[in-house]
């Protein structure tokens, strides 16, 4: 992205100090990016949007009467076709919820980097913006601790998949193939090391070599011999490299 102004950015959040901080980096770091307006609250900010039409919100989420999250769900109820981004305070547990839903986040205190690399994923997500399905795999690994839904990124849009319902993440060239019980395998234009950072907090998901992230509840036997082999539920087979021996022996103790 050039440094020509050419995104129309609101920012709602109830702390008159967060969206003072929030404008002042952006000028600094991202001048691509013009602040067309603020608001306080989601209400004030709904109505803001629907004159605007930015191209992205920074939406906090605890706000006194609606929350960021309803009224995310507002916007894309009405097809709102830009792009948010989420300012929380929330812990660990809310940013597995985030990561696997896809969604954007920037996690207060706001720190540079974060903030820069956000900004130039913008272009690219406004192109295949669709916040509805994230948003809905949200909703659902937020009301379960375990967060069990992966949000996947596929040709016409985002897709959610069940943690439950996947054996194994193998990749495929320059794509994966995630492998499911109860649905077509599907092949996402990603690398494994996306899925494995989405999958990181999880406790069901282990990478036993650099081709393959599988499901450890789906594990039938361990084979030590050579480099060693785990089977999964659906008779595949997959090799645990050398160097992940270890991590992976850890889960039978």
């Amino acid at each position: 992205m050039s440094n020509k102004i050419n995104l129309k950015a609101i920012i709602v959040d109830d702390s008159v100090q967060a969206r003072r901080l929030l404008r002042l980096m952006l000028k600094d770091l991202a001048p691509q990016v013009e602040i067309v307006g603020e608001a306080e609250t989601a209400d004030d900010g709904h109505q803001l949007i629907r004159s605007i039409n930015p191209n992205v919100i920074f939406l906090d989420i605890e706000m006194p009467g609606k929350t960021g999250l309803q009224l995310a769900e507002m916007l894309t109820n009405n097809k709102f076709e830009g792009k948010i981004i989420f300012t929380t305070a929330y812990d660990t547990y809310a940013i597995k919820a985030f990561r696997l839903s896809a969604l954007d986040y920037l996690l207060k205190p706001i720190q540079e980097e974060e903030l820069t690399e956000a900004i130039n994923k913008l272009s690219k997500e406004l192109e295949k913006s669709n916040e509805f399905s994230k948003l809905e795999a949200l909703k659902r690994n937020l009301l379960n601790e375990e967060n069990n839904v992966l949000c996947v990124p596929t040709q016409g849009g985002y897709e959610y998949v069940p943690l439950m319902d996947i054996y194994c993440i193998e990749a495929d060239g320059s794509y994966v193939r995630i492998i499911c019980k109860t649905q077509k395998d599907k092949f996402v234009a990603k690398n494994l090391k996306y899925f494995e950072k989405a999958l990181e907090h999880s406790s069901m998901f282990a990478r036993p070599h650099r081709s393959y992230l599988i499901n450890m509840d789906e594990v039938v036997s361990y084979s030590k011999s050579e480099r060693g082999i785990l089977l999964l539920s659906n008779g595949m087979k997959v090799p645990v490299s050398r160097e992940r021996k270890q991590i992976i022996q850890e889960f039978f103790g």
